[in-house]
Protein backbone atom coordinates (compact mmCIF):
# COMPACT_ATOMS: atom_id res chain seq x y z
CA UNK A 1 0.00 0.00 0.00
CA UNK A 2 2.69 2.35 0.96
CA UNK A 3 4.51 1.79 -2.29
CA UNK A 4 1.43 2.23 -4.37
CA UNK A 5 1.60 5.85 -2.41
CA UNK A 6 4.97 6.72 -3.62
CA UNK A 7 4.15 5.60 -6.84
CA UNK A 8 1.13 8.25 -7.03
CA UNK A 9 3.17 10.83 -5.26
CA UNK A 10 6.09 10.60 -7.43
CA UNK A 11 3.53 10.51 -10.92
CA UNK A 12 1.93 13.49 -9.64
CA UNK A 13 5.05 15.68 -8.74
CA UNK A 14 5.73 14.70 -12.43
CA UNK A 15 2.90 17.04 -13.47
CA UNK A 16 2.88 19.47 -10.78
CA UNK A 17 -0.25 17.97 -9.28
CA UNK A 18 -2.13 19.20 -6.08
CA UNK A 19 -3.30 16.07 -5.16
CA UNK A 20 -5.71 17.51 -2.97
CA UNK A 21 -7.39 19.14 -5.78
CA UNK A 22 -8.30 16.39 -7.63
CA UNK A 23 -11.93 15.81 -7.10
CA UNK A 24 -12.11 13.10 -4.78
CA UNK A 25 -10.00 12.61 -1.07
CA UNK A 26 -6.66 11.94 -1.49
CA UNK A 27 -6.27 8.93 0.77
CA UNK A 28 -8.77 7.43 -1.90
CA UNK A 29 -6.64 8.22 -5.27
CA UNK A 30 -5.17 5.22 -7.16
CA UNK A 31 -2.32 4.96 -9.61
CA UNK A 32 -5.60 4.14 -12.26
CA UNK A 33 -7.50 6.93 -10.85
CA UNK A 34 -4.37 9.71 -11.37
CA UNK A 35 -3.08 8.57 -14.51
CA UNK A 36 -7.26 8.96 -16.13
CA UNK A 37 -6.74 12.73 -14.54
CA UNK A 38 -3.52 13.06 -16.53
CA UNK A 39 -4.64 11.94 -19.52
CA UNK A 40 -8.24 14.17 -19.25
CA UNK A 41 -6.31 17.40 -17.84
CA UNK A 42 -2.63 17.09 -19.61
CA UNK A 43 -3.64 15.61 -22.86
CA UNK A 44 -5.19 16.29 -26.10
CA UNK A 45 -8.44 15.40 -26.44
CA UNK A 46 -9.33 13.66 -29.36
CA UNK A 47 -11.69 15.38 -31.82
CA UNK A 48 -12.07 12.43 -34.78
CA UNK A 49 -10.87 9.53 -35.80
CA UNK A 50 -10.70 7.75 -39.44
CA UNK A 51 -9.69 4.34 -40.10
CA UNK A 52 -7.16 4.66 -42.83
CA UNK A 53 -8.51 2.52 -45.96
CA UNK A 54 -9.79 2.71 -49.07
CA UNK A 55 -8.04 5.30 -51.47
CA UNK A 56 -6.40 6.92 -48.41
CA UNK A 57 -4.82 2.99 -47.71
CA UNK A 58 -3.66 2.76 -51.71
CA UNK A 59 -1.90 6.32 -51.33
CA UNK A 60 -0.19 6.14 -48.21
CA UNK A 61 1.32 2.74 -49.37
CA UNK A 62 2.45 4.29 -52.36
CA UNK A 63 3.93 7.23 -50.31
CA UNK A 64 5.63 4.98 -47.92
CA UNK A 65 6.91 2.31 -50.49
CA UNK A 66 8.62 5.84 -51.82
CA UNK A 67 10.05 6.90 -49.24
CA UNK A 68 11.24 2.92 -48.24
CA UNK A 69 12.72 2.10 -51.91
CA UNK A 70 13.37 5.59 -53.32
CA UNK A 71 16.76 7.60 -52.83
CA UNK A 72 15.42 11.05 -53.52
CA UNK A 73 17.17 14.02 -54.87
CA UNK A 74 15.33 17.37 -55.84
CA UNK A 75 16.57 20.12 -57.47
CA UNK A 76 14.67 23.41 -57.95
CA UNK A 77 14.23 25.91 -60.85
CA UNK A 78 12.48 29.79 -61.34
CA UNK A 79 10.56 29.41 -64.42
CA UNK A 80 9.49 33.04 -65.79
CA UNK A 81 5.81 32.52 -67.04
CA UNK A 82 4.96 35.66 -69.25
CA UNK A 83 3.99 33.85 -72.10
CA UNK A 84 2.11 31.52 -70.17
CA UNK A 85 -0.19 34.49 -68.75
CA UNK A 86 -0.13 35.51 -71.94
CA UNK A 87 -1.98 32.74 -73.27
CA UNK A 88 -4.20 32.29 -70.41
CA UNK A 89 -5.35 35.51 -71.39
CA UNK A 90 -5.82 34.88 -75.09
CA UNK A 91 -7.87 31.36 -74.06
CA UNK A 92 -9.19 31.99 -70.85
CA UNK A 93 -11.58 28.92 -70.95
CA UNK A 94 -8.37 26.57 -70.74
CA UNK A 95 -6.96 25.87 -67.47
CA UNK A 96 -3.38 26.89 -66.28
CA UNK A 97 -3.04 23.12 -65.62
CA UNK A 98 -3.55 22.58 -68.98
CA UNK A 99 -1.25 24.73 -70.26
CA UNK A 100 1.33 23.09 -68.36
CA UNK A 101 0.61 19.79 -68.83
CA UNK A 102 1.33 20.08 -72.56
CA UNK A 103 4.36 22.05 -71.75
CA UNK A 104 5.62 19.52 -69.66
CA UNK A 105 4.72 16.48 -72.13
CA UNK A 106 6.88 18.01 -74.14
CA UNK A 107 9.61 18.37 -72.60
CA UNK A 108 9.04 14.60 -71.29
CA UNK A 109 8.97 13.62 -75.17
CA UNK A 110 12.77 15.36 -75.37
CA UNK A 111 14.04 13.61 -72.22
CA UNK A 112 12.26 10.11 -72.21
CA UNK A 113 14.12 8.75 -68.82
CA UNK A 114 11.77 11.22 -66.94
CA UNK A 115 8.91 9.01 -67.98
CA UNK A 116 10.17 6.02 -66.21
CA UNK A 117 9.56 3.37 -63.28
CA UNK A 118 11.10 1.14 -61.19
CA UNK A 119 9.94 -2.50 -61.14
CA UNK A 120 12.06 -5.28 -60.19
CA UNK A 121 15.42 -4.01 -60.51
CA UNK A 122 14.56 -2.92 -63.93
CA UNK A 123 14.45 0.53 -64.76
CA UNK A 124 11.20 0.99 -67.50
CA UNK A 125 11.19 3.44 -69.67
CA UNK A 126 7.52 4.39 -71.29
CA UNK A 127 6.47 5.01 -74.58
CA UNK A 128 3.14 6.77 -74.26
CA UNK A 129 3.41 10.26 -71.61
CA UNK A 130 0.59 9.66 -69.41
CA UNK A 131 0.37 12.69 -66.98
CA UNK A 132 -0.75 12.71 -63.30
CA UNK A 133 -2.11 15.54 -61.56
CA UNK A 134 -2.38 15.41 -57.82
CA UNK A 135 -5.48 16.80 -56.84
CA UNK A 136 -7.10 17.53 -53.47
CA UNK A 137 -10.61 15.63 -53.23
CA UNK A 138 -13.44 14.93 -50.78
CA UNK A 139 -11.94 11.70 -50.14
CA UNK A 140 -8.13 13.33 -49.76
CA UNK A 141 -5.34 13.11 -52.30
CA UNK A 142 -5.91 11.46 -55.35
CA UNK A 143 -3.93 11.05 -58.95
CA UNK A 144 -6.33 11.09 -61.84
CA UNK A 145 -4.31 10.41 -65.29
CA UNK A 146 -4.46 12.09 -68.33
CA UNK A 147 -3.02 9.75 -71.52
CA UNK A 148 -1.25 10.61 -74.01
CA UNK A 149 -1.17 13.85 -73.24
CA UNK A 150 1.86 14.84 -75.90
CA UNK A 151 -0.47 13.71 -78.78
CA UNK A 152 -3.24 15.80 -77.74
CA UNK A 153 -4.41 19.27 -78.73
CA UNK A 154 -5.05 21.87 -76.21
CA UNK A 155 -8.59 21.96 -76.54
CA UNK A 156 -9.39 18.05 -76.42
CA UNK A 157 -7.21 18.22 -73.16
CA UNK A 158 -9.13 21.00 -71.52
CA UNK A 159 -12.20 19.09 -72.00
CA UNK A 160 -10.41 15.82 -70.69
CA UNK A 161 -9.34 17.70 -68.21
CA UNK A 162 -12.50 19.28 -67.45
CA UNK A 163 -14.56 16.16 -67.04
CA UNK A 164 -11.77 14.15 -64.92
CA UNK A 165 -11.16 16.71 -62.22
CA UNK A 166 -14.99 17.49 -61.67
CA UNK A 167 -15.38 14.00 -60.66
CA UNK A 168 -12.26 13.52 -58.72
CA UNK A 169 -13.43 16.08 -56.72
CA UNK A 170 -16.55 14.82 -55.97
CA UNK A 171 -14.45 11.28 -55.32
CA UNK A 172 -16.45 9.81 -58.69
CA UNK A 173 -13.48 7.95 -59.52
CA UNK A 174 -12.74 4.80 -61.18
CA UNK A 175 -9.66 2.46 -61.05
CA UNK A 176 -8.62 3.71 -64.74
CA UNK A 177 -9.23 7.00 -63.77
CA UNK A 178 -6.22 6.64 -61.47
CA UNK A 179 -3.92 3.79 -63.44
CA UNK A 180 -1.67 4.03 -65.99
CA UNK A 181 0.55 6.80 -64.85
CA UNK A 182 4.18 8.21 -66.17
CA UNK A 183 4.54 11.10 -64.53
CA UNK A 184 3.13 13.37 -61.64
CA UNK A 185 2.28 16.65 -61.39
CA UNK A 186 1.83 18.20 -58.20
CA UNK A 187 0.38 21.89 -58.64
CA UNK A 188 -0.13 23.91 -55.45
CA UNK A 189 0.01 27.82 -56.42
CA UNK A 190 -3.67 28.48 -56.35
CA UNK A 191 -3.41 27.69 -52.32
CA UNK A 192 -0.07 30.04 -52.19
CA UNK A 193 2.32 28.02 -51.80
CA UNK A 194 5.60 29.57 -53.96
CA UNK A 195 7.50 26.21 -53.76
CA UNK A 196 7.93 22.55 -52.37
CA UNK A 197 8.96 19.41 -53.34
CA UNK A 198 7.27 16.18 -53.60
CA UNK A 199 7.28 12.50 -53.06
CA UNK A 200 7.00 10.21 -56.35
CA UNK A 201 4.19 8.21 -56.95
CA UNK A 202 6.13 4.83 -56.46
CA UNK A 203 7.09 3.29 -58.97
CA UNK A 204 7.27 6.16 -60.90
CA UNK A 205 10.85 7.54 -60.84
CA UNK A 206 9.78 11.44 -61.03
CA UNK A 207 7.34 13.66 -60.09
CA UNK A 208 7.01 17.36 -60.35
CA UNK A 209 6.08 20.22 -58.20
CA UNK A 210 4.68 24.13 -59.29
CA UNK A 211 3.95 26.37 -56.66
CA UNK A 212 1.94 29.88 -57.27
CA UNK A 213 2.99 32.38 -60.34
CA UNK A 214 4.27 35.33 -58.84
CA UNK A 215 5.45 38.94 -59.67
CA UNK A 216 9.44 39.03 -58.37
CA UNK A 217 11.96 41.42 -59.67
CA UNK A 218 14.67 39.97 -62.15
CA UNK A 219 18.50 41.60 -62.95
CA UNK A 220 18.26 41.31 -67.18
CA UNK A 221 21.19 43.00 -68.47
CA UNK A 222 22.14 44.80 -65.88
CA UNK A 223 18.55 46.26 -65.45
CA UNK A 224 16.10 45.31 -62.96
CA UNK A 225 12.38 44.43 -64.20
CA UNK A 226 9.53 42.76 -62.57
CA UNK A 227 8.46 39.47 -64.39
CA UNK A 228 5.66 36.78 -63.54
CA UNK A 229 8.25 33.73 -61.59
CA UNK A 230 7.08 30.22 -60.37
CA UNK A 231 9.43 28.35 -58.71
CA UNK A 232 9.59 24.33 -59.97
CA UNK A 233 11.27 21.25 -57.98
CA UNK A 234 11.71 17.98 -59.55
CA UNK A 235 12.34 15.23 -57.24
CA UNK A 236 13.72 11.57 -58.45
CA UNK A 237 14.87 8.59 -57.50
CA UNK A 238 18.89 8.72 -57.70
CA UNK A 239 18.45 4.42 -58.67
CA UNK A 240 17.36 5.22 -62.33
CA UNK A 241 18.58 9.05 -62.46
CA UNK A 242 21.41 11.36 -61.61
CA UNK A 243 20.96 14.72 -60.75
CA UNK A 244 23.01 15.96 -64.15
CA UNK A 245 20.31 14.26 -66.41
CA UNK A 246 17.78 15.59 -63.99
CA UNK A 247 19.06 18.96 -64.12
CA UNK A 248 18.82 19.04 -67.96
CA UNK A 249 15.18 18.49 -67.65
CA UNK A 250 14.41 21.16 -65.58
CA UNK A 251 16.46 23.48 -67.49
CA UNK A 252 15.09 22.46 -70.60
CA UNK A 253 11.47 22.59 -69.26
CA UNK A 254 12.16 26.08 -68.23
CA UNK A 255 13.17 26.95 -71.52
CA UNK A 256 10.13 25.36 -73.08
CA UNK A 257 7.88 27.38 -69.83
CA UNK A 258 9.65 30.75 -71.40
CA UNK A 259 9.31 30.14 -75.39
CA UNK A 260 5.57 28.86 -74.68
CA UNK A 261 3.34 30.27 -78.00
CA UNK A 262 0.13 29.02 -76.45
CA UNK A 263 -2.49 27.03 -78.49
CA UNK A 264 -0.85 25.82 -81.30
Amino acid sequence: MEQKNIEVRELASQYNINLKNTGIPEDSITLDYLKNYINENFFPHVLEKKPINGIRKMISDHLVSGLKEAALISLYEDINCDNLIKAKEENNSIPYNVFMMKIIASAINEFSYMNSSIKNNEIITYKEINIGLAVDSNIGLIVPVIRNVNLKSINDLANEYGELIKRAKKGIIKEIDISGGTFTVSNLGSTGISYFMSIPNWPQTSILSTGKIEQRPLVINGKIEIHNMMTASVTVDHRAIDGAPAARFLSGLKEKFENFNGIE
